[in-house]
C-alpha cells in the first residue's frame, strides 16, 4: 500500500493538484465577487429609492414655493387699495391660473368673507377657522385637513374627501394696519399630480409606492390602506431629524420594506410644512436584481470550476508526456545504450537544451545591443508621435471652439440634450426665445423645463424606446412641436433634431424658431 503511494505519479499529482486549485480559486473569486456585488447592488437600490424620494421632496417644496409666492405677491396687491371688483377680478384670474386652487376669498378684519371666487362663501364668518387666526399671527401656512364650509358646495371629488393646504397673508394697507386677510385653499390633488408625474416612468416596471408623512406621523397620502393612519417608524424619525437615506423596516402590516426616505425642507421665503417622505418597496421586489445576481454568478462558478479542472486536467498530462520520454532517455544512457531524444515537436527543446543554452546565451549578447539602439529610435519616435498628438489636439480644440462659436452666434435657438433628457447646451438665441439663462437649464430634464405636463409622458416613451432599440425616428426632420417659456406660456415652434451617437459623444441636437418665424 505504501509502496503504490509513493508511484504517484507526477501527471496524476498536477492533475489533481490543478483540479484542486481551480475549483478552490474559482468559488472563492465566485463568493468573494458576488458578496462584494450584491452589497454594492443593495447599497445602489436603497440609495435609488433615497434619491427618488429626495427628487419628490424638492418638486413639492418648489411647487408649494411657487403657490405660496402667487399668494403672497397678490396679497401686496390687494393690500394697495384696489377697488372690490378689482379684487375680485384678481382672484378670479388667479384661480383660472392653476386650477388646483379650490377657492380664493378675502375677508374684513372680523373674519367675515366680502369677497371670493364664484361667490362661495360670501357673507359667513370664517373667524374660527385655522387658516384665518394663522394669517393673523403670522403663519402663512396651515397643513393638510378635511374640507368643512367648502364640501358642501363644491361637492365629491371622485369619490375621495375634499382635503386642502391653506396659504393666507393678512392684507395690511399703505400704513401698515390689517385690513382683513386673504385665504386660499389649495387642493390637495396637486400632491397627486406631482407624484404622477415622478413615479410614471419608475413604476412601469416595479411597484414603488410613495407616501407624504405630516410632522405628526399621519399619512397625507399613500396606498389605500395606509393613508389617514399614523405610523410610527425609525425611518420617520430620522426624516424628521432632517437626515435622508434609506433602511429596511418592518411595517404594521407585517411586511418587509426597504425604505428611502427624505424631508420637505422649504425653498427660498416657503418655510416648508415639516413632511417627511417615504418610497418603500417590499423586499423581496427590491432585491430581486440581487437574487438574478447570486444565482448567475453561481452558475457562472460552478461552469468556471469545471472548465478549469478539465484544462488543468489537460495540462498536466501534456507536461509530463516529455517528461516521462526524456526519463526513459536518460535511463538508457545511464544504462550505456546508445540512446537518443525523441524529436517531438512540443518538446524539441529538451533534446537540444545544452546546445540552445549556448547559443542562448550569445544571441542575449547580440539582442542586449540592439535593443540599446531600438530603444533610442523607439525614444525619438515616441517624442515625435507625443508632438504630433499635441498638435493635434490643439487642432481639436479649436475645431470645437469655431463649432461652439457657430452655436452661440446662431441666428436660431439652439438645444443640445444627452441620452438622459438633460439639457447639455444653450445659446444665446434659446435665451432669448425661452427666457432662461443658459446656466439655469444645464444639467435639468428638458421635460420639465419646456414641455407642457401633458407632454412629459410621450417624451419619456419616446426616450425610452430610443434606450431600448437605438432608434429615434424623430430625428433629420423637421417638426412642430408645442413648448413652454419661463413664464409658463406656451408656444408652438419648428425644429429639426439631430442625433450623435459615437464613443465621445452622445447627443441630440435641434435648431428651433418659432412657427411665426419659420421660413
Amino acid at each position: 500500500m505504501n509502496n503504490r503511494i509513493h508511484r504517484v505519479g507526477l501527471g496524476a499529482g498536477l492533475a489533481i493538484a490543478f483540479t484542486a486549485l481551480s475549483v478552490l480559486l474559482t468559488l472563492s473569486l465566485t463568493l468573494f465577487s458576488d458578496r462584494a456585488a450584491s452589497n454594492q447592488v443593495r447599497e445602489s437600490i436603497g440609495a435609488n429609492l433615497s434619491e427618488l424620494a429626495q427628487q419628490t421632496a424638492s418638486r413639492l417644496d418648489r411647487s408649494m414655493y411657487e403657490r405660496f409666492r402667487e399668494v403672497r405677491l397678490l396679497t401686496e396687491r390687494l393690500g394697495g387699495g384696489l377697488p372690490p371688483e378689482r379684487g375680485r377680478q384678481e382672484i378670479e384670474a388667479l384661480q383660472k391660473s392653476y386650477p388646483h386652487y379650490a377657492w380664493i376669498g378675502v375677508t374684513d378684519t372680523a373674519g367675515v368673507v366680502r369677497t371670493a371666487t364664484r361667490g362661495m362663501l360670501e357673507g359667513v364668518d370664517v373667524s374660527a377657522r385655522p387658516w384665518f387666526r394663522n394669517a393673523l399671527a403670522g403663519r402663512p401656512m396651515s397643513d393638510v385637513h378635511d374640507a368643512v364650509l367648502l364640501a358642501p358646495l363644491l361637492g365629491p371629488s371622485g369619490g375621495e374627501p375634499l382635503r386642502f393646504v391653506d396659504i393666507a397673508f393678512p392684507l395690511k394697507d399703505t400704513s401698515g394696519q390689517t385690513t382683513g386677510v386673504l385665504g386660499v385653499h389649495l387642493s390637495w390633488k396637486w400632491a397627486n399630480d406631482i407624484r404622477d408625474t415622478i413615479f410614471a416612468s419608475v413604476t412601469r416596471h416595479r411597484t414603488v409606492e410613495l407616501l407624504i408623512v405630516s410632522n405628526t406621523g399621519s399619512v397625507l397620502l399613500g396606498p389605500t390602506g395606509v393613508q389617514g393612519t399614523t405610523l410610527q417608524l425609525p425611518s420617520l424619525e430620522a426624516a424628521g431629524r432632517g437626515v435622508s437615506g434609506h433602511s429596511k423596516e418592518t411595517w404594521p402590516d407585517g411586511k418587509t420594506y426597504l425604505v428611502g426616505y427624505s424631508h420637505d425642507a422649504g425653498f427660498d421665503g416657503y418655510p416648508g410644512l415639516g413632511w417627511r417622505l417615504l418610497v418603500r418597496q417590499t423586499l423581496q421586489e427590491a432585491y430581486e436584481p440581487v437574487n438574478q445576481l447570486h444565482r448567475r454568478l453561481l452558475a457562472g462558478g460552478l461552469a468556471g470550476a469545471l472548465l478549469f479542472s478539465l484544462l488543468g486536467w489537460l495540462a498536466a498530462r501534456l507536461i509530463t508526456r516529455p517528461l516521462q520520454n526524456l526519463t526513459d532517455v536518460a535511463r538508457g544512457i545511464e544504462a550505456g545504450y546508445a540512446v537518443k531524444a525523441p524529436a517531438e515537436a512540443a518538446y524539441r527543446e529538451v533534446a537540444a537544451l545544452g546546445q540552445a543554452f549556448n547559443s542562448l546565451v550569445k544571441s542575449l549578447q547580440e539582442n542586449e545591443a540592439e535593443l540599446r539602439h531600438s530603444n533610442a529610435a523607439l525614444e525619438r519616435r515616441v517624442s515625435e508621435r507625443t508632438a504630433e498628438l499635441r498638435e493635434a489636439l490643439d487642432d481639436v480644440r479649436a475645431n470645437e471652439e469655431r463649432v461652439q462659436t457657430v452655436i452661440d452666434t446662431a441666428q436660431e435657438a439652439f438645444i443640445g440634450m444627452d441620452f438622459d433628457g438633460c439639457i447639455t447646451d444653450w445659446n444665446n438665441e434659446a435665451e432669448k426665445l425661452f427666457g432662461w439663462k443658459r446656466f439655469e437649464v444645464l444639467g435639468q430634464s428638458l421635460a420639465d423645463t419646456l414641455l407642457p405636463e401633458r407632454f412629459h409622458t410621450t417624451f419619456v416613451q419616446a426616450l425610452a424606446h430610443f434606450h431600448t432599440t437605438g432608434k429615434a425616428p424623430f430625428t433629420g426632420q423637421r417638426m412642430r412641436r408645442t413648448v413652454v417659456n419661463r413664464q409658463g406660456r406656451e408656444m408652438v415652434v419648428e425644429m429639426k433634431i439631430g442625433l450623435i451617437h459615437t464613443t465621445e459623444v452622445q447627443l441630440f441636437s435641434a435648431f428651433v424658431r418659432p412657427v411665426n418665424d419659420a421660413r
